[in-house]
C-alpha cells in the first residue's frame, strides 16, 4: 500500500512539474528553441528548405459590453491566446511569399487543418503545450510554404519577370521590449454601469428605432521571435466607446448617426458626464434628420470640419501612404487593387504645396490629447520611426515593413497587424496665409459659392466611420441601408447646406462621391486649429492576404479642410417602408 501511495505521489509531483506555467522570459526561450529545431530539421525530400521562421504569440485579456435602452445586451470577457507562424523557404531573393494562391486564398488547404494563422492555443502556457502548438503550426505552415513556392516557380517559368525586387530583407537580431503600458485589467462592473447609463439616453427619443452603445477594453501582450535572433516582448492596449443609432425618415429613407471615442486606457476617454452629453447630441441630430430635407446632386466647394476632415484623410489619403507589394498570382489574378495610388509617385506632388504629412508613432499626446495610434516597437520587433511622408506637397517616402518594394527597400518600423500600416498621421500647414479661423474659413467657402453662382455650399462635420458602418450600422439596418461605400464614396452623417447669408440647414441621406487621392490637390485652405481623431482603421493590406488584423487603432491629426470642388449626392435606391405602428416607448 505504501508503495502505491509513493508511486501516486511521484506521478503527481512529476505532472505538476511538467505542467508548470512558463514565466515571461521562458516563453521566448521555448519559442526560440522550437524555432531553431524546426529550421535545422524541417525538410521534404529535395523541396525548398526553410531559411527564415518567425513566431508571433499574442495574449488578449479583453472585455466588451453592449447595452440597449439602458439594459445589457451582451457581456463578454476572457483570455484568448493566438499563435501565428510564418515560414519562408528558398532564399531572401526568391521565396514563397509575395505570391497569391487563389485556391488557398479562397478555399483553404488541407495543410490548414491544424492552422498556423491566428491559431487558438491554451492561454495557460506550459512548455509542453507551447512546444506542441509550435510544432503543429510550423509543420502545417512549412508544407503550405513549399506548395506555394512550387506554384510560384511554375508561374514565373511562363512569364517574363520585370520586377526583380527581392522577396525579403534580412536583418541582424535584436532583443527589445516595451512594457511602458502596464498590464491593464478591464473593470467590467464600471463598463457595465457606463454603457447602461449612456444607452438609457435613447429612451427619450421615440423617433429613433434602434440604438446600441458598446464599450471594449483590449489589453494585448505580444511575444515575437525569429531565426535571426530578433526577440520582442511588449504590452499594448486600447479602449473605446461606440454609439450607433438608426431610424427612418417619413419617406422610408434609412438614417444613421454614430459616435466613437478611443484611447489606450479607460482613463483616456471623456468623463461619463461628457459622454452622456455627446450621446444626447447624437440622438438630437438623428431625431432632427427625420424631418430634414435631402438635396439634389451637388458639385462645388465643400468644407470638412473636425471629425469629417480626419475621416476623409483616414479613408482616402492615409492608406495610400503605405508601401505595398502587389503579389504575383496564377492567371494574373489581382488580390488587392486598393490604396495603390502613391506606390510609384515618390517625388511627385500629391497635395498643395503648403501642406505636409508625417507619421509620428513616437508621439503619445498632442497638446494634451491622447494619440491612441502611438506605439514604440512594431510587430516585427523593429523600433518605430517617425517618417516625413509629404513635404510642401511632394511625396518623399512611404511607410514600410520588411517586405521590399521597387522604391522602398527597408523597414521603417510600421509592421502592424500583419502588414505595413500607418499609426499617427499628422497633416500640417507650412504657410500662415493658408490658415484661417473657423469663421474665416466659412467665409472663404461662401466666396467660392458666390464666384460660381451656386445657391449654397456644403459643410460636413461628421463622416461615416468604416468600422462602425460594418460592425454597427449594418447590424441594425442590414440590406435596408443604401450602400454609401465603394470606390470614391463616403457617407456624410452630419452635413449642412450653407446659404450666402451664412445660414446653415441640416440635410439627410447624402454621400461624398468621386473622391480620389488626386482630389486632395484641390485643398485651398485649412483651419488654424486641429482635430485629433482616434479610430479603428481597416488594415491597408487586407487580412485575407496577411492573416492578421482586420482593424487597427490609428490616429489622424488634421486641420479643417476646404476643397475647391467635390461631388455630394443623395443616397439612391429603394427605401423600405417605415413601421406601421409607433414605437412603444412613445406611449399609446
Amino acid at each position: 500500500m505504501k508503495t502505491i501511495f509513493t508511486l501516486v505521489l511521484f506521478c503527481t509531483v512529476a505532472l505538476s512539474a511538467s505542467a508548470q506555467l512558463l514565466n515571461e522570459n521562458m516563453i521566448l526561450t521555448v519559442m526560440d528553441a522550437e524555432q531553431q529545431r524546426s529550421i535545422r530539421q524541417l525538410k521534404l525530400g529535395d523541396l525548398a528548405r526553410p531559411y527564415h521562421i518567425e513566431y508571433l504569440l499574442q495574449i488578449r485579456r479583453s472585455a466588451s459590453v453592449h447595452a440597449v435602452l439602458g439594459t445589457i445586451e451582451d457581456l463578454d470577457s476572457g483570455i484568448v491566446a493566438t499563435l501565428t507562424v510564418r515560414v519562408r523557404v528558398g532564399g531572401s531573393k526568391f521565396d514563397n511569399t509575395n505570391f497569391f494562391d487563389v485556391s488557398l486564398g479562397f478555399f483553404g488547404s488541407s495543410d490548414d487543418e491544424e492552422g498556423f494563422k491566428n491559431r487558438r492555443i491554451p492561454f495557460e502556457i506550459t512548455e509542453a503545450s507551447l512546444r506542441r502548438e509550435l510544432w503543429l503550426a510550423t509543420d502545417a505552415c512549412f508544407k503550405q510554404a513549399v506548395e506555394v513556392y512550387a506554384k510560384k516557380e511554375s508561374t514565373l517559368k511562363n512569364r517574363t519577370q520585370t520586377d526583380t525586387t527581392w522577396d525579403f530583407s534580412l536583418m541582424p537580431g535584436e532583443e527589445s521590449q516595451d512594457l511602458s503600458s502596464s498590464r491593464l485589467t478591464p473593470d467590467v462592473p464600471s463598463m457595465t454601469w457606463l454603457t447602461e447609463r449612456l444607452s438609457a439616453v435613447f429612451r427619450a427619443y421615440p423617433s429613433i428605432q434602434n440604438s446600441r452603445v458598446g464599450m471594449e477594453v483590449v489589453p494585448k501582450e505580444t511575444y515575437y521571435c525569429n531565426t535571426e535572433g530578433r526577440r520582442l516582448h511588449k504590452f499594448e492596449s486600447f479602449t473605446g466607446i461606440e454609439v450607433v443609432a438608426t431610424t427612418q425618415a417619413s419617406d422610408g429613407m434609412p438614417l444613421a448617426q454614430t459616435y466613437s471615442a478611443y484611447g489606450i486606457s479607460p482613463t483616456d476617454l471623456p468623463s461619463p458626464d461628457s459622454l452622456e452629453r455627446v450621446v444626447a447630441i447624437v440622438a438630437d441630430r438623428l431625431a432632427a434628420q427625420v424631418n430634414a430635407p435631402t438635396i439634389e446632386a451637388y458639385s462645388g466647394p465643400v468644407l470638412f470640419e473636425g471629425q469629417a476632415a480626419a475621416g476623409i484623410i483616414g479613408q482616402f489619403f492615409a492608406p495610400n501612404l503605405v508601401a505595398q507589394r502587389q503579389p504575383l498570382s496564377e492567371g494574373g489574378f489581382s488580390s488587392n487593387d486598393r490604396s495603390l495610388a502613391f506606390q510609384n509617385k515618390i517625388g511627385a506632388r500629391v497635395l498643395p504645396e503648403f501642406l505636409n504629412v508625417r507619421d509620428i508613432p513616437s508621439r503619445e499626446r498632442d497638446n494634451g490629447r491622447i494619440l491612441a495610434g502611438h506605439y514604440a516597437i512594431d510587430d516585427e520587433g523593429i523600433r518605430a520611426q517617425d517618417v516625413s511622408l509629404v513635404e510642401k506637397g511632394y511625396l518623399k517616402a512611404l511607410l514600410s515593413s520588411r517586405v521590399p518594394t521597387k522604391r522602398i527597400k527597408a523597414s521603417n518600423g510600421h509592421q502592424r497587424g500583419g502588414g505595413a500600416m500607418f499609426g499617427v498621421v499628422e497633416v500640417s500647414c507650412s504657410d500662415a496665409k493658408r490658415k484661417f479661423s473657423s469663421s474665416d474659413l466659412k467665409k472663404r467657402l461662401l466666396k467660392l459659392v458666390k464666384d460660381r453662382d451656386l445657391p449654397y455650399g456644403i459643410i460636413v462635420r461628421m463622416t461615416m466611420d468604416q468600422n462602425l458602418l460594418f460592425t454597427g450600422v449594418y447590424r441594425q439596418l442590414g440590406s435596408d441601408l443604401p450602400i454609401s461605400q465603394g470606390e470614391g464614396k463616403i457617407g456624410l452623417l452630419e452635413a449642412y447646406r450653407v446659404y450666402p447669408d451664412g445660414r446653415e440647414e441640416l440635410v439627410r441621406g447624402v454621400e461624398g462621391a468621386g473622391i480620389a487621392p488626386a482630389s486632395f490637390k484641390d485643398i485651398l485652405a485649412v483651419s488654424k486649429s486641429t482635430t485629433v481623431n482616434n479610430f479603428l482603421a481597416p488594415s491597408v493590406i487586407p487580412s485575407f492576404i496577411t492573416g492578421g488584423s482586420a482593424y487597427l487603432i490609428s490616429t489622424v491629426i488634421t486641420p479643417d479642410l476646404l476643397f475647391e470642388d467635390l461631388e455630394v449626392r443623395p443616397l439612391d435606391g429603394d427605401m423600405p417602408k417605415p413601421p406601421s405602428l409607433t414605437n412603444p416607448i412613445a406611449g399609446d
